[in-house]
């Protein structure tokens, strides 16, 4: 007979009717999550401004292929297939950038450093580093995700499986909301987004990571959720296209970075953090000893 302990072992009951273990699950507690997520953020927190700048670059220009796949997606498939689907289809492209960025361990504003608040709320590093690390990141995404976008505007009409349209169509789909709509879309992506960097450090397999960024991502794609550093890309196409205005691309950039940033810090990092050390400190229990006791 085989059984499970949650979170903690595999095992089975020999002839002796006693537990023999067959392996420790690989599922993390919450106090080890949050501590190796603390440590990922310390480390973030005391790199080199150039250092954490240009990963944050990278960043900013490696998450622009999400816009590309899907601006490709949309080219080939729209009218191809109903709205619903295409839609869906696009959605899946979403999640391409996140992965490439996540697991390549660059910089990203909505992923690592909303978490990078933990640090300053253990009262082990100060808040002007944390101010420093976004500011920093935040520039560094938006200027890589610029470039991006000016390459694709450039180029979208000489490429053979892309066109300008489709472009067009992605950034009004964002652009064209209220203030209020883009903030409250930006504050779910950015609580959807400090979950997935919650889960991605409870992971402890590269498999089990990229299953987590694909949902994660996909929902926030399929829900048409606003995101800073993508939309910044997707938004700024329609900017060097002519399609929108500066003031449009401004009106959609200030609600969305807002926020992201309280859905990332108050509804993750800080209840997050809350939770787990409120909730005392891990107990391991140890079958084999229970067991025998009881024998």
């Amino acid at each position: 007979m085989v059984d499970e302990q949650p979170g903690l072992y595999v095992y089975k009951m020999n002839k002796k009717n006693s537990p023999e273990v067959l392996e420790q699950k690989p599922q993390k507690s919450q106090q080890l999550i949050l501590k190796h997520t603390e440590e990922a953020a310390l480390t973030q927190l005391n790199r080199t401004p150039l250092g954490l700048f240009l990963s944050a670059f990278s960043a900013g220009l490696d998450i622009g292929f999400s816009v590309l796949l899907m601006a490709v997606v949309l080219t080939l498939f729209k009218g191809v297939f109903p709205d619903p689907v295409v839609h869906f289809l696009v959605s899946t492209m979403y999640p391409l950038g996140f992965m490439f960025v996540i697991l390549g361990r660059s910089e990203l504003f909505t992923e690592h450093t909303t978490l990078a608040i933990l640090p300053v709320l253990q009262g082990i590093s100060p808040i002007k580093k944390l101010l420093r690390l976004w500011g920093i990141v935040y520039v560094g995404n938006l200027i890589g995700g610029l470039i991006f976008a000016m390459i694709l505007s450039y180029f979208a009409n000489t490429l053979h499986f892309m066109q300008s349209w489709a472009l067009a169509q992605i950034s009004s789909d964002l652009a064209l909301h209220t203030w209020t709509t883009t903030l409250f879309s930006a504050a779910f992506a950015g609580w959807l987004m400090g979950l997935l960097a919650w889960l991605v450090a409870a992971a402890r397999e590269t498999v089990s990571q990229v299953l987590i960024i694909w949902i994660v991502t996909t929902c926030i794609g399929l829900a048409g959720l606003a995101h800073s550093v993508v939309g910044n890309i997707e938004v700024a196409t329609g900017l060097f296209n002519g399609n929108l205005s500066f003031a449009q691309y401004i009106h959609f950039l200030v609600p969305v970075t807002l926020g992201n940033i309280i859905g990332g810090v108050f509804f993750v990092g800080i209840l997050k953090y809350s939770h787990t050390t409120l909730s005392g400190k891990e107990e391991e229990v140890d079958i084999i000893a229970d067991h025998t006791e009881k024998n």
